[in-house]
């Protein structure tokens, strides 16, 4: 690797830069889907660069005021997220820093119409989803993409944050969401990607040429940047087969959703699927209660349907160390030939869901899921 590992202070309201950080440790991981996690030790006595208005760490390095960034360059950013938490301890001298990741920001933001900033009074609301009253109610209509874009540009309108928003694709999926319920826009995102023809959703940071941090809003039904062709047993490659394992615990068949409720009536839905049984399975059966804010029978249908089709897939995990030299993203595709005692002499055919890195190694630790050949 030619340029060392460094990390970089950014404001979480603007995105612009504010120092470079003299680090003891760092480590990273993101995962498809999901805001991903840093963590960092700083040393202090170090001499650290800092922004022309000479901030201290102590007033810099404050939770959900500023941004962390590790990156060999300004193009090679491997993460980049909100701090959530500190800890100093003075005996050693070393302040550990919880870092998320872009996606984090937005479980600050509330999935509430900007309107309702001037025209909200303290007192009772009426829920009433069939005659909801004045911008308690905001309906986006397109690809998923464009629903997670409308909810992220909403939530804009209360208060800068450095995310781009990508073009509108248009479609016609609806998505109508309640103010009453209070709900972050970052569960409502998790919502989307939940759903069984939902996109996968990551937020890619990103460091223009000013120097400024920014989180793309990328939405697609499979992010893959790349498709790897490896061999696991090839010495010099820097590729290994680190383990596999196969959780049955989401395993299921039959899945009964429950879903919000008015006065004595509540919304259930059910979907089964017989793959399993006629495979030699028992009937697997399971419940969904985690969505009791919904309200809507096709949506909460969508989320039994999407756990069933989940739930019959094959839940096996493939762990892999691959060097640093291959840029390797979450949604990546790989194919893995590995000579084994326990998976045979075989091609695994991949979608990498999880990406861990650290300071003080030069590899990155991968797990990945079965996919159906393309």
């Amino acid at each position: 690797m030619n340029a060392p590992l460094t990390v970089h202070a950014y404001s979480a309201q603007t995105g612009n830069h504010l120092g470079r950080l003299p680090y003891a440790a760092c480590s990273w991981s993101d995962s498809i889907s999901e805001p991903g996690q840093m963590q960092v030790d700083v040393t202090m006595g170090s001499t650290m660069t800092v922004s022309s208005q000479g901030a201290s760490l102590y007033e810099m390095l404050r939770p959900w005021k500023t941004l962390l960034a590790v990156q060999r360059a300004p193009s090679d950013v491997k993460h980049a997220g909100v701090i959530t938490s500190r800890k100093w301890d003075p005996a050693s001298r070393k302040l550990s820093l919880s870092v998320g990741g872009g996606w984090t920001l937005l479980g600050k933001r509330l999935v509430l119409d900007h309107a309702l900033d001037d025209a909200f009074h303290d007192g009772d609301v009426l829920v009433d989803e069939e005659h909801p009253a004045g911008h308690w109610a905001m309906t986006f209509t397109g690809s998923y993409r464009d629903i997670a874009a409308g909810l992220v540009s909403e939530a804009l309108k209360w208060g800068s944050l450095p995310i781009t928003l990508p073009s509108k694709q248009g479609g016609d999926h609806t998505r109508t969401y309640y103010g009453w319920d209070l709900a972050t826009v970052a569960d409502r995102l998790s919502d989307l990607a939940d759903l069984q023809d939902g996109d996968e959703i990551r937020f890619r940071p990103t460091v223009d040429m000013a120097g400024r941090l920014s989180f793309a809003l990328e939405a697609t039904p499979d992010l893959a940047d790349r498709h790897w062709q490896w061999t696991a047993s090839v010495p010099g490659q820097r590729v290994r087969l680190t383990g596999y394992q196969e959780d049955g615990s989401g395993m299921c068949s039959d899945v009964w959703a429950m879903g919000g409720k008015s006065s004595d009536k509540t919304v259930m839905a059910r979907a089964t699927r017989n793959d399993l049984p006629s495979h030699g399975w028992p009937v697997l059966q399971t419940k969904n209660s985690e969505h009791t804010t919904v309200s809507e029978l096709a949506t909460l249908k969508h989320y039994a349907t999407a756990q069933a089709w989940y739930g019959t897939g094959m839940n096996e995990t493939i762990g892999l160390s691959v060097g640093e030299e291959y840029p390797v993203h979450v949604g990546d595709w790989a194919d893995v030939r590995v000579e084994d005692d326990f998976l045979g002499d075989r091609v695994l055919h991949l979608k990498i869901t999880d990406v861990k890195g650290s300071s003080d190694s030069d590899w990155l630790d991968l797990q990945a899921r079965t996919r159906t050949e393309g």
